[in-house]
């Protein structure tokens, strides 16, 4: 099998649902808690523009640009169909994590509905016996992802 061990992919599975209770339900310091000390993150905008975040501080500004809206909650995040491949600097207890993402909001009595999709690529570390995020990178589903549809002329 590629990637992790069964307990070690397990513990991994939990940080993400860690990850996504924290963010919808307003949890800042619990989001925070499950990034490195030395994390970075990249927040693709809808116009393609990176916002480039280094450090627990910003990780912090990162979820208060969601915890402070008033219209944040009733949004629910979702990871699925994660891959696991080597680290590229070969470091011990470290993966790099692939997956779908997307993000419904449910307002009631409207249904909910498809708020945003795309695709996360993470680096996860074993710190202390903990699985943390050391980089995420947030992207929507266009763009690079989608180049090799361009040879077929699509």
């Amino acid at each position: 099998m590629t990637g992790p061990g069964t307990e070690d992919r397990l513990a991994i599975f939990e940080l993400y649902a860690r990850y996504s209770w924290a963010l919808d339900t307003g949890d800042t310091d619990g989001y925070v808690a499950l990034f490195t000390e030395d994390c970075e993150a990249t927040e693709e905008a809808s116009d393609g523009t990176l916002e480039v975040l280094k450090g627990k501080a910003d990780i912090r500004r990162l979820v208060l640009k969601f915890h402070d809206r008033p219209d944040f909650p009733g949004h629910q995040h979702q990871m699925a169909q994660f891959m696991f491949e080597a680290d590229p600097d070969r470091r011990p207890d470290q993966w790099v994590v692939r997956s779908y993402a997307w993000a419904t909001i449910n307002h009631p009595p409207a249904p909910p509905h498809l708020h945003w999709c795309g695709h996360v690529r993470d680096v996860v570390a074993k710190v202390d016996g903990q699985w943390l995020i050391r980089s995420k990178d947030i992207m929507g589903w266009a763009g690079k992802v989608l180049e090799r549809f361009e040879a077929h002329g699509g």
